[in-house]
């Protein structure tokens, strides 16, 4: 969190799947902007992922809102159907 970072989530952070160790994703206040990637859910082994305070749209993808420990309620997004 608090890193500067600007843009788009890159749906190719999915791609981490194998990064051993990968329990945690923390995003929050930053300039990131867009949809949530829905390749995020490929993160089979994320225990909590931080998103809040950016500029994020769209719906959250159902494989993110099952990470058992998140700050998605404070996105004020739709969960996506």
């Amino acid at each position: 969190g608090r890193n500067q970072l600007s843009g788009p989530i890159p749906p190719e952070l999915g791609n981490l799947s194998n990064l051993v160790g990968l329990v945690g994703l923390e995003l929050w206040d930053n300039q990131l902007s867009g949809p949530i990637p829905p390749q995020l859910e490929n993160l089979s082994n994320l225990r909590w992922l931080r998103l809040s305070d950016n500029q994020l749209s769209g719906c959250i993808p159902k494989g993110v809102r099952e990470v058992e420990r998140n700050d998605l309620a404070d996105l004020g997004l739709p969960f996506c159907k």
